[in-house]
């Protein structure tokens, strides 16, 4: 693949024309300190084979390029049958403080796309290094690519694209250090689910003692409970059945009942005795 890398914007994705919309439509990334205020800007459409099918040039006026922000810029233009894919390159491009960037032939590099496909080993180094990260940092004749894929010279410190230092991308975004930091956090994993069973397996048992003790105490208030019903049901019953037998043989003797004769024969006694 071939870019500039001295232009100061970088096509991110590109919107073919349609019938519904005649017009190709640009996500660019401005790469420069400086606001972008114009650009002129040529597109091709291409077959299938990579052959040109239409080519134009359109200058875009009134942008709004942020410094390190992506932006749109909508080229009018008719759709072409049989267009499989686009080109995109900058003419020139102008700031906001009227200085301006022209490209010169000759100025496109050559190098080796690292992105990586979908895999066990992106989804690693996206964990690592970020979504933005399309595969490891590679080290090229005269460049190097960045972990978020951007190529950029050796003479750059800095990536032009996501403003990470090369010694930290080569450093911690390499094939090694990401396995390395990926076994570390599984070990991580392991411990911490590890950790959260017995937490889990010493809750348990700790809940298991506690409906132990709450299902000994219940039984114990019922075996009360039916012992309590028990004696006063012994109560009950000695009251009811034993009473009446209990209180006759405790009451004392009734003193016997006179009958007249023996009244009057002992108040005759009792007065015969008395004369003198």
């Amino acid at each position: 693949m071939f870019m500039d890398l001295t232009c100061p914007a970088e096509v991110f994705q590109v919107t073919p024309p349609t019938e519904e919309h005649p017009a190709a439509e640009l996500i660019v990334f401005n790469l420069s300190d400086r606001v972008i205020v114009s650009a002129e800007v040529t597109l091709k459409l291409q077959n299938a084979r990579g052959v040109d099918l239409e080519r134009v040039s359109v200058l875009s006026q009134s942008l709004n390029g942020r410094p390190h922000s992506t932006f749109r810029i909508s080229l009018p233009c008719n759709p072409h049958p049989g267009t499989e894919g686009t080109a995109v390159f900058f003419e020139k491009i102008r700031f906001i403080d009227l200085e301006e960037w022209t490209r010169q032939e000759g100025q496109e590099t050559e190098y080796t796309p690292n992105d990586l496909p979908v895999s066990t080993a992106l989804t690693h180094l996206k964990f690592v290094a970020g979504e933005t990260a399309k595969g490891f940092p590679s080290q090229q004749d005269g460049l190097w690519v960045c972990v978020c894929g951007r190529p950029n010279p050796d003479e750059m410190s800095v990536c032009a694209r996501c403003r990470q230092p090369k010694e930290t991308v080569f450093a911690l975004f390499n094939r090694d250090a990401v396995e390395t930091r990926i076994s570390q956090r599984e070990r991580q994993l392991d411990l911490a689910t590890r950790s959260t069973r017995e937490d889990l397996a010493r809750m348990q048992r700790v809940r298991e003692v506690e409906y132990r003790k709450k299902e000994s105490r219940k039984k114990r208030r019922t075996r009360r409970a039916v012992l309590l019903a028990v004696i006063l049901a012994l109560l009950a019953a000695l009251y009811f059945f034993a009473g009446p037998a209990l209180r006759g043989l405790l009451a004392p003797d009734p003193e016997p009942e006179l009958s007249p004769e023996t009244f009057s024969t002992a108040i005759a006694t009792q007065i015969g005795a008395e004369t003198p």
